[in-house]
């Protein structure tokens, strides 16, 4: 994995931010280029729905995605109205990589069509791994981020490397065009070889017996429904 920083690279990228949970990173800021793009989707995980800023504040169209444990109203499932200001939707089972993977797409598709600059920041795939398995993770990355490409977004995704392996975040940096490392991340950065990734990902498609690294053509063009068959078991 060979770090940059956020100043070096330019969007539209899918970006791995590298850093250890204890501090929010400078980095996570600059990369949602906030001087430049004109909707900006977040997805965290939580047990409660998060506080939603006033539409009357934002100057530009933000997105909620919050997965876990969350709280509704009433436990009535709503629809996102995209005409507002501030979009807010919710996964209440972090397991289900389908309807995560459908409920960020539904946001790309609908920014995409009224022609928004889309920043993304997902927070995070440590999250994800507490829940699901290695391998199903990487598989639900590689969709993903294949289809903040199609929409040109400028994206990145959150992994802290201290949880995991060393070959483990140096497989998962490949799906990304760039990794960013945060200071307190430098003494951890992970140095599998070549071969260590290659050997972990021929582990990975014996175990699913499936092609972990899907057409970029094929994601690209696939609707809401399509992605949920590639990412659902």
């Amino acid at each position: 994995m060979e770090p940059t920083t956020p100043a070096a690279i330019d969007p539209p990228a899918n970006v791995l931010l590298v850093h250890s949970r204890h501090d929010e990173p400078d980095a996570c800021e600059a990369l949602c280029h906030d001087d430049g793009g004109t909707a900006h989707l977040t997805v965290t995980f939580n047990d409660e729905v998060p506080a939603y800023p006033d539409g009357e504040t934002v100057d530009r169209k933000l997105g909620l995605l919050t997965v876990g444990n969350v709280l509704t109203d009433d436990g009535a499932e709503s629809v996102p109205d995209f005409t507002e200001p501030v979009v807010s939707d919710t996964v209440p089972d972090p397991t289900d990589l389908s309807e995560i993977g459908v409920a960020v797409s539904r946001f790309c598709k609908h920014w995409a069509e009224t022609d928004e600059e889309i920043t993304v920041c997902f927070d995070s795939l440590d999250a994800l791994l507490r829940h699901t398995s290695p391998k199903d993770v990487f598989q639900f990355t590689h969709v993903l981020t294949n289809r903040l490409s199609s929409v040109d977004a400028y994206a990145h995704c959150h992994f802290d490397p201290t949880r995991h392996e060393d070959r483990v975040v140096s497989t998962f940096g490949t799906i990304f065009d760039s990794v960013v490392v945060a200071d307190d991340a430098d003494d951890s950065l992970p140095e599998a070889t070549d071969d260590e990734v290659a050997s972990l990902l021929a582990e990975w498609e014996d175990e699913s017996a499936v092609d972990l690294t899907p057409d970029p053509d094929t994601v690209t063009e696939a609707t809401d429904e399509e992605i949920a068959q590639m990412l659902g078991k």
